[in-house]
């Protein structure tokens, strides 16, 4: 018994003295936390500034990941990286991509962990920003925002929407936004060759059967003297869909679109029907590019004198070095069809979400977010986004206004590019208004915003709200959106090449793409927009 005794006593004191050395570590590793977060943010603050330039005093590299264009030269070689790092002492790494490449680069990089510091031009999608976000890859902003980013925080103050639009389900702010409210950048553009269609003697199509009559006239009379005329191409199935499936009378984003407060899925309408049974029939006649599903960037942008309506700017395509050839190629107006008796188009949000993110991987935030925000934000750093290098893209005359400059037989779109990262990738920036009315010495551009505001805007419908979606959402929506995409891509080059009869084959697209779960994806975004619409 006294054995047994003193054998408890023995282990209540043993406990009892565990106990206390736990605890005293326990607030041992929370104090060396505390100074190890400290420890490692005194030589950020030491050579971090809060104001004034450089953010930095001693240099510092950071990773950055972004989405690239084939019209810009290596991000290294861009003017306005080299003018940031001279400005704020910080230098860039680059992980750039373009097109596809990209998005995959993007995806392995969170799957694998492999987390570039920065994305740059990132163009995430809302389920990146929530799902990325909630894992901790993506660091909250709105802290960072209200410390080191005055210029986006005061456009913050001035429109709540902003704020809104870029907050998560719970209340977060992963990724930073560009504004735009350039009038070019309200909805798709499509032009038309004028001097072909005066050489043919007819008029702007105002009906998708007098457009097919168009390209069809322009495919056997040849009225540029091309040779091999391709009377309609597109970069990609995309923005084929972007121009033309509004006549049909869809108007979606993504796929998805609201109709009277119910969301639908467009891919399974009987106007995506219609819409696939027109490429069809202009496929087959060769009236659209033959080459459309298979071309990239280059090969398209070659076509350029051959093609009878283009879905790219023309002075792009075209590259003419005189901005005001520009004049001859007018926008092409919404049209009706059998499906659709009114003219629509699609309306874009002036708020660009995801371009900018920072990642768990950053070892710097607060210098990171600074450079952000004047990079972005500032008027000197949407400036040097848009427009590059003063005296070598564009200078200002004595009105006030700047101009684009061309050098070494390139247009003006391919110089600005050469030092702009704003002109082919959708970085943050603050573009308003005013900063496109400060524009001289192009009374082509105005006429373009003359067409685009007579003929596209009136018609111009946003087709869903900003919105987030949940975690759950999120979940859903990731776990069957990639094959859903896959099979759709694959299914619509199969009908519009004829691979597969639309007819025939129509039942089976559907029947296949419910079991795929389009359900748990329009089922998700109706009860995000039921959110939105309670919230306003």
């Amino acid at each position: 018994m006294k054995l047994r005794k003193g054998l408890l006593s023995f282990l209540l004191l043993l406990f009892i003295s565990f106990l206390a050395v736990a605890c005293s570590n326990q607030e041992a590793s929370e104090n060396n936390n505390e100074d190890s977060s400290d420890t490692n943010d005194a030589p950020e603050n030491e050579n971090f500034n809060k104001t004034g330039f450089p953010i930095v005093d001693e240099s510092i590299t950071l990773e950055m990941m972004g989405k690239s264009s084939p019209v810009q030269p290596e991000w290294s070689e861009m003017g306005f990286f080299q003018v940031m790092e001279e400005k704020t002492n910080i230098q860039f790494e680059f992980r750039s991509a373009s097109a596809d490449d990209y998005t995959q680069n993007k995806q392995l990089a969170f799957a694998s962990l492999d987390l570039p510091d920065l994305f740059y031009g990132g163009e995430l999608t809302l389920a990146e920003e929530a799902d990325y976000g909630s894992q901790g890859m993506l660091i909250p902003l709105e802290g960072l925002i209200d410390e080191y980013a005055p210029n986006l925080k005061k456009l913050m103050e001035e429109d709540p929407a902003i704020k809104a639009s870029i907050t998560t389900p719970d209340g977060h702010i992963y990724a930073l936004p560009g504004i735009d409210k350039n009038i070019t950048s309200r909805t798709p553009i499509m032009w038309m060759n004028q001097p072909w269609i005066d050489e043919l003697g007819m008029d702007t199509p105002t009906t998708m059967e007098e457009f097919y009559e168009l390209l069809k006239a322009m495919k056997e009379q040849d009225p540029g003297n091309v040779g091999d005329v391709i009377p309609l191409t597109a970069n990609s199935p995309a923005d084929l869909r972007l121009g033309l499936l509004p006549n049909f009378g869809i108007v979606q984003d993504d796929g998805i679109y609201e109709e009277d407060g119910v969301v639908e899925y467009a891919w399974v309408q009987d106007e995506y029907k219609a819409y696939l049974k027109y490429m069809n029939r202009l496929y087959t006649e060769q009236l659209l590019d033959n080459q459309m599903f298979s071309h990239n960037w280059e090969q398209f942008i070659a076509k350029g004198p051959q093609v009878g309506i283009l879905s790219t700017w023309p002075i792009v395509q075209l590259g003419y070095a005189d901005p005001a050839e520009g004049l001859n190629y007018p926008v092409l107006p919404p049209m009706t069809s059998e499906t659709n008796d009114e003219k629509l188009t699609l309306g874009m949000h002036e708020i660009r979400r995801g371009r900018a993110a920072i990642t768990s991987e950053n070892e710097h935030p607060e210098a990171t977010m600074r450079w952000i925000d004047q990079a972005a934000y500032s008027e000197e750093g949407t400036i040097l986004s848009r427009l590059g290098i003063e005296g070598e893209t564009y200078e200002w005359n004595d009105e006030g206004q700047w101009q684009l400059l061309s050098q070494d037989g390139l247009s003006t779109t391919e110089t600005n590019a050469k030092h702009a990262p704003g002109v082919g990738t959708n970085v943050p920036m603050n573009l308003t208004a005013e900063f496109f009315e400060q524009e001289g010495g192009n009374p082509t551009i105005l006429k373009i915003y003359e067409w685009i505001q007579e003929e596209l805007i009136p018609y111009a419908r946003t087709p869903f709200p900003l919105v987030y979606y949940t975690e759950e959402e999120t979940e859903k929506i990731n776990t069957v959106k990639p094959d859903i995409k896959s099979y759709f891509e694959q299914m619509e080059a199969k009908f519009i090449t004829g691979a597969e009869s639309i007819d025939d084959s129509w039942a089976e697209y559907v029947s296949t793409l419910e079991d795929l779960g389009i359900g748990d994806i329009v089922d998700a975004n109706q009860s995000a927009y039921d959110r939105w619409e309670e919230a306003q």
